[in-house]
């Protein structure tokens, strides 16, 4: 029996490897790949099997723990994107010489374009790299399918795979048909048959480097072994053979299918793009590879494609892009250009508590502090100056220690604040913490707290006290690892209670002047786009003033919050009620004091 279902890629995956018989499922929340975790967690509530389905601290962490979960005969997996893979990468590349003694999956999303990342990275070149095969899938089905496939691979070899997935595939919705499912209880028996062995295994576990040489010589006979039997699959007839994996090829196959090119155009699919083996292309008389992000099957195969200029070097290869590059080659007309609208820069939502803190940090420090900033929500504060550098996950604590250091040595007067969310401080801002407080940098760290990782669709952190199951968890307070460190000025404030924040921020610049050690203010308010903080979050009603407002739209460039809007024909600000959440923070921002409760 089997039913038709309707997914995105991200839920496609989760659904694929819960019946492929995942008991253990970790990883980080990061756009595109969030959703993958969160409907495996829905599974188990459905099903009630027993496992481990939850978010680990960072993705080093999620890898070594789902790894380890592997070892004890458990079939396993973690989710993350493309840049969280740049901090497993450690355990990754270690993960191949061991080899895990179940099957073990490393979901990782790309983002070419790219919309939610610092880079557009390619992961098939880390799977290259750490001599992990890695799957590409090209549409919502093979999602499902290629999970399934994913651990069959791993549990045959012994070997790590990889499962990439794209934002358009990870976002992308269809309906397919699957089997009816069917819930095994996968992890006592798999668990039990593998401690017999456990004693014996202590030479791949705990391999010495000389270990590591036999272990490397037999991953690469692993890896010949599947590369003998990864064909590429080819579809129409045509003389021009177009090399290809993931979305590209059903963009590809609609375009061929549109402009009638079955018998011009010969669709190469490349499910798994390593290991593969080169074939005879010597009928064909051009060969091309057309593929995100990177050149990689291209160079495996040595074709034409991105090296010499047929194919873009960065950027999302949609299916306008695809048209363009076959056009390009003469085998479509080129369509017209169609303009598209400037967009309207995002920005943080109305009554979110890091506006009203952040602005209270310029305030107080003003515009020639340098503001080191981090990965998350917080990141559009850009739009009203209170961010300078955004690197890194951790690097905005990195940033201000080094660079505070640097100017007290230059004897410039300038102060630095760093700037950082509370799931990024825990991810990896607590070791340049450590730093800054050894070698006594001066700067002041702002820890946004909101008890959420926003950013990725408000999964929990490690300040939660239950579980999604309903289960008690020890809640972490930031405050005490800030204190444990040794840091002398740690203070904790509502960013809403605007006056008391002020008070507390020039406290910590006196500090800063005074000393040459770090600071530390949290900012704690529950994100107002969750239930509870939405909830929870204080109701003060406000208004503008008209006769007091001047126009000057100091509100809108310096505080920059959706609910303000400018009336081009009174030439004044005037409140979307649509918009607002009667926070009353913008009560502290008019110069004019235009705006006020009602």
């Amino acid at each position: 029996m089997s039913y038709r279902v309707y997914l995105s890629g991200n839920e496609a995956i989760a659904y694929g490897l819960i019946t492929g018989g995942v008991r253990f499922l970790t990883g980080y929340p990061g756009t595109p790949s969030s959703e993958i975790l969160p409907t495996a967690q829905k599974l188990k509530l459905r099903y009630g099997f027993k496992g481990f389905i939850d978010w680990a601290i960072n993705e080093k962490v999620a890898l070594e723990m789902a790894f380890s979960s592997s070892l004890c005969g458990i079939k396993s997996a973690v989710t993350m994107k493309q840049v969280g893979l740049n901090v497993a990468m450690d355990p990754f590349v270690n993960s191949a010489y061991i080899g895990p003694s179940a099957g073990f999956v490393i979901v990782v999303a790309d983002d070419p374009g790219p919309y939610s990342s610092q880079t557009e990275q390619d992961s098939r070149v880390a799977a290259y790299f750490a001599k992990v095969p890695v799957l590409d899938p090209s549409s919502v089905e093979e999602a499902y399918l290629f999970a399934k496939k994913a651990l069959e691979i791993s549990e045959e070899f012994k070997i790590p795979i990889l499962l990439r997935t794209t934002t358009a595939l990870s976002h992308g919705k269809s309906d397919f048909v699957i089997p009816e499912i069917t819930i095994k209880d996968e992890f006592q028996p798999a668990f039990k048959e593998n401690l017999k062995n456990w004693d014996k295994e202590v030479l791949r576990l705990a391999a010495t480097p000389k270990q590591r040489f036999l272990l490397h010589k037999a991953l690469n006979e692993k890896l010949k072994t599947i590369s003998e039997k990864n064909k590429i699959r080819y579809f129409y007839e045509g003389d021009i053979l177009i090399l290809t994996s993931g979305m590209v090829f059903s963009y590809l196959m609609e375009i061929v299918e549109e402009h009638k090119l079955q018998k011009k155009i010969t669709l190469g699919k490349v499910d798994m793009p390593y290991p593969l083996k080169k074939e005879d292309f010597s009928k064909f008389k051009k060969v091309i590879t057309i593929e995100e992000t990177a050149p990689f099957i291209e160079l495996l195969l040595d074709t034409e494609g991105r090296r010499n200029g047929i194919v873009p070097s960065e950027g999302e290869l949609s299916l306008e892009v695809c048209e363009h590059i076959l056009a390009k080659i003469g085998l479509i007309p080129e369509r017209k250009s169609i303009s598209i609208p400037p967009l309207k820069r995002p920005s943080l939502c109305p009554g979110c508590g890091h506006r009203i803190g952040l602005f209270a940090v310029k305030k107080v420090f003003g515009k020639k502090t340098i503001y080191t900033g981090d990965i998350g929500c917080y990141t559009l504060a850009l739009n009203f100056g209170v961010t300078d550098t955004v690197f890194c996950m951790g690097a905005g604590v990195s940033f201000a220690g080094a660079m505070s250091k640097i100017f007290r040595l230059s004897d410039k007067k300038r102060f630095v604040v760093g700037i950082v969310g509370d799931s990024t401080f825990l991810h990896s801002g607590i070791p340049p913490l450590v730093d800054a407080y050894h070698y006594r940098f001066p700067f002041l760290l702002i820890i946004l707290d909101n008890k959420t990782v926003a950013m990725t669709g408000n999964q929990k952190t490690p300040a939660h006290t239950k579980s999604y199951e309903g289960e008690p968890l020890n809640s972490v307070k930031i405050e005490t690892i800030v204190e444990g460190i040794g840091i002398d000025f740690v203070k904790v404030v509502d960013p809403y209670d605007y006056r008391k924040t002020v008070k507390i921020l020039k406290e910590a610049k006196k500090y800063l002047s005074e000393s040459a050690k770090p600071a530390v203010v949290i900012l704690r308010h529950p994100c107002v786009y969750t239930k509870e903080g939405l909830e929870k979050n204080p109701k003060k009603p406000v208004s503008i003033i008209e006769e007091k407002c001047t126009g000057c739209k100091y509100c809108i460039s310096e505080f920059e919050c959706p609910a303000l809007q400018w009336d081009e024909e009174k030439e004044k600000v005037f409140i979307d009620k649509t918009l607002c959440i009667n926070c009353g923070c913008c009560i502290f921002v008019c110069p004019k004091k235009a705006i006020s409760e009602v």
